[in-house]
């Protein structure tokens, strides 16, 4: 199942199924309104959704669209917990306001915070989980996944590397169940390829099965160690590699698309232009 969120005025969005191939979409209105009510009560809405979108893949759905990824926001807009998963320990963020896949990027890199050299900016994988009880063993953490989800973080370099911005975040259209991944998925860990595009700049692709991306469930059970982790919680993987835009005075339009063994777009791809950008053309 894959699923996102369209814009329609409020804060958190409208929760709407879209078919695999990301050409179609259908409104969850009749089930559920927002994401985070889904994760909240997942064991008794989310079979519901796999219904419809069964109906939608069929070609039955009486009220399915073409699904626009411009009209998206960030699936899961505000999440009260956002953790990344660094060694030794997760590092707390803000999840509060978080980019959509076709949102502008949100800064200059001299703008109003001194000189920078560079901006670090990377593809980030997370899932989004269920309720996870406090001492949770590997699996019974891993089964706490309930979407894996496409980001793309970005944050300012000094010239003496000592101080870094704000993390910041925005993410691809849609997330994903792992059931819907199939054999990228296997025990926690993704079998996808990467690909990155700066400016006209196609970055060499990665595939995260060679970068030795952790298992999920390994890094859910130590997040879950000492407290029970919530619904609504992202956990951000660690293991993919960062790009450093050294010297530039304006971020150039990144585009961030994971492709699955079919060459698939996955959750399709976040497309951010600069922010004084005009109509900015992507490749691909």
């Amino acid at each position: 199942m894959k699923l996102a969120t369209y814009r329609d005025g409020s804060r958190d969005g409208q929760l709407v199924v879209v078919s695999s191939d990301l050409t179609q979409a259908h409104h969850a209105s009749g089930i559920v309104t927002r994401m985070q009510q889904l994760l909240d009560d997942w064991n008794f809405l989310a079979p519901q959704l796999q219904d419809l979108a069964r109906t939608l893949a069929q070609g039955k759905a009486r009220h399915a669209f073409p699904f626009e990824p411009r009209l998206c926001m960030a699936p899961l807009p505000r999440a009260f917990r956002l953790v990344e998963a660094q060694p030794p320990a997760a590092r707390e963020l803000a999840g509060d306001a978080m980019a959509g896949a076709h949102d502008a990027l949100s800064f200059d890199a001299n703008e109003g915070h001194g000189e920078v050299s560079a901006i670090d900016f990377g593809a980030q994988l997370a899932v989004a989980l269920g309720d996870v009880p406090r001492g949770a063993g590997e699996d019974q953490a891993r089964d706490g996944v309930r979407l894996v989800l496409l980001g793309n973080h970005w944050q300012r370099r000094r010239p003496d590397q000592g101080v870094r911005g704000a993390l910041s975040m925005a993410w691809a259209p849609v997330a994903v169940t792992p059931d819907e991944l199939g054999r990228a998925w296997h025990r926690g860990r993704l079998a996808l390829t990467v690909r990155t595009v700066v400016g006209d700049r196609a970055l060499a692709p990665v595939e995260t099965a060679k970068v030795g991306t952790p298992d999920a469930g390994v890094l859910i059970a130590q997040l879950a160690r000492h407290r029970a982790v919530s619904a609504g919680t992202l956990l951000a993987l660690p293991g993919l590699p960062r790009t450093a835009l050294e010297n530039t005075p304006a971020l150039e339009p990144v585009t961030i698309e994971v492709f699955d063994a079919q060459g698939q777009s996955v959750f399709g791809a976040i497309r951010q232009p600069n922010r004084n950008a005009v109509e900015p053309v992507f490749p691909g």
